[in-house]
């Protein structure tokens, strides 16, 4: 019998946790309204706290030691930095404008690429049940359907007005997250961001023809390039829809 690495994408069960997600994003939109508070920032500022602490916590009670490929390091990391910023920063600063354009575009960015292509996610059961040998993977599942819950809140409740600029704005915190993430990467033999050993990338065979330093390098452009273009589209299409009403 062949063990499945992982389920297969746009199977059955992948099929039920997006269903599962777009109902965690109908409801957790419809009980936070449109009323943009900071106590509602703090809400999913812990939510997400409290869904990657149920992973963390899972594993090394599981395996006996700190996952280190599981330090917060990777892209759909950002929410555990960008959201406590976003709660602190005065509204209307410089500051805010920087962490709400990467709050949705970043985190949007992040979200889909992992729901649409949850390799790293899903586990290898190809069901959802039993329930008790799909734990990681239903947490997995709500922290990426909180992840797009909290930019679609940006948008619904008007915190975010998205501008051709944040495609720019975003690329700060990101890239500051990259470099803390490739040298953390190159210290401990580990591959956030896909950045050291390119593990799963589709660049990896520049890894193998040209070298760590342009592999990492073009890793780092073409990684940006695309938030930049994730960012541009998004509020192409948000001014289209706000121009037809």
């Amino acid at each position: 019998m062949i063990q499945l690495l992982t389920a297969p994408m746009f199977g059955t069960k992948h099929i039920l946790g997006l269903l599962y997600v777009v109902i965690l994003v109908v409801v957790g939109i419809k009980l936070l309204g449109n009323n943009p508070t900071k106590r509602k920032i703090l809400i999913i500022t812990i939510l997400f706290y409290v869904f990657e602490g149920l992973k963390l916590g899972y594993m090394i009670y599981r395996d006996g030691s700190y996952p280190m490929n599981h330090i917060p390091l990777h892209l759909c990391s950002m929410p555990l930095y960008i959201w406590p910023i976003l709660y602190f920063s005065k509204k209307d600063s410089k500051l805010e404008k920087y962490a709400l354009a990467t709050a949705f575009t970043i985190v949007l960015g992040a979200t889909l690429a992992a729901l649409l292509n949850p390799g790293n996610i899903i586990g290898s059961n190809e069901s959802w049940l039993p329930l008790t040998d799909n734990y990681l993977p239903w947490v997995s599942f709500t922290y990426h359907g909180l992840m797009l819950m909290s930019s679609f809140y940006l948008l619904t409740s008007k915190l975010y007005i998205p501008e051709y600029l944040d495609a720019l704005r975003s690329l700060v915190f990101t890239f500051g997250l990259m470099i803390i993430a490739l040298i953390v990467s190159f210290t401990i033999d580990q591959d956030y961001m896909l950045l050291h050993t390119g593990n799963g990338s589709p660049l990896k065979p520049v890894l193998d023809n040209s070298g760590q330093f342009v592999y990492t390098t073009l890793m780092i452009v073409v990684g940006l390039f695309v938030i930049g273009l994730i960012s541009f589209i998004s509020t192409f299409i948000y001014k289209l829809i706000k121009r037809g009403k």
